[in-house]
């Protein structure tokens, strides 16, 4: 009887092992993508939360970020690419009752949360992003991420 087979692996049954391994990296991939978007939002609910800590105290929003984490240390406000940056910016100069707070995702997606407690646009906004320049008062009208 002859032999088809010497011991080695067929072009079929290494093209179905590597269809199979890049499956379970696209699969862990899109779970890592998600765990860094909820690592964003988590330490931008937190700087939102410590703002209107900073709101209730002072009677005003902050624009020093450093302030954050004398109320919440635990605010990662690292520079980096690669951590998550969260960057309080005045939606509008000179009005304290308004502040937009956002994040970026180690996985490259802007989170952004605008905090206004005064007049008719009051309420926790959300907006999500790809590019940094898009976050502004236009854009963070939503409620969920």
């Amino acid at each position: 009887m002859p032999r088809n087979h010497d011991g080695g692996y067929t072009l079929v049954e290494l093209a179905v092992v590597l269809a199979i391994v890049a499956i379970l990296v696209a699969i862990l991939e899109g779970f890592r993508s998600r765990a860094n978007d909820a690592r964003a939002t988590s330490s931008l609910s937190h700087a939102a939360t410590a703002e209107m800590g900073l709101m209730v105290a002072d009677g005003a929003f902050s624009t020093d970020a450093g302030r954050l984490t004398e109320i919440a240390p635990g605010i990662d406000l690292g520079s980096a690419d690669t951590s998550v940056r969260v960057v309080v910016a005045d939606v509008k100069p000179g009005d304290s009752a308004q502040v937009l707070l956002y994040a970026r995702s180690r996985s490259g997606t802007w989170f952004g949360a605008r905090l206004a407690v005064a007049g008719g646009a009051r309420g926790h906004f959300t907006c999500r992003e790809e590019t940094e320049a898009e976050m502004t008062l236009a854009v963070c009208t939503g409620r969920d991420w």
